[in-house]
């Protein structure tokens, strides 16, 4: 058997967590997971799971968006999510445009970034709500 202690002292321990999403728009995020590349468990394709958050000062400051970044398994599926990954590595400074072709993910850990994050529904179990999404991660074009 495994034994789980909680701390019953805490005040927050039975309290309800907002998980409606965030209202659409631009938002400064902290990177606030170590990266990896994981194999997809739906497909050949890799993926690399990012959990951005909120940093803006304001009633958002806290909340959690996350994104998946996937590599595709072949040459011409890897050619159509590679602007992703670009945007994210450029975004969070850890690459420039020069610089691209290696990204190093254990960089991105703290690392801050612009994003502008939109809704969009999502069903789960024949019930559906309004999920956050990265629409894109933003940067300066030099």
């Amino acid at each position: 058997m495994t034994i789980l202690n909680v701390d019953t002292s805490n005040p927050e321990l039975l309290t309800k967590k907002n998980f409606d999403p965030v209202p659409s728009g631009k938002y400064v995020c902290e990177v606030a997971n170590d990266l990896a590349v994981e194999q997809s468990k739906s497909s050949a394709n890799q993926i690399v799971k990012i959990e951005l958050r909120i940093i803006d000062d304001g009633e958002f400051k806290g909340r959690k968006i996350f994104d998946n970044l996937v590599i595709g398994a072949t040459p011409e599926s890897k050619s159509k999510t590679e602007w992703k990954i670009a945007q994210f590595a450029i975004a969070c400074g850890v690459c420039t445009k020069d610089t691209i072709n290696e990204i190093d993910l254990e960089a991105f850990k703290g690392c801050n970034c612009e994003v502008n994050i939109s809704t969009k529904a999502n069903t789960y179990n024949g019930e559906t709500t309004q999920k956050n999404y990265v629409k894109e991660y933003l940067f300066e074009v030099e």
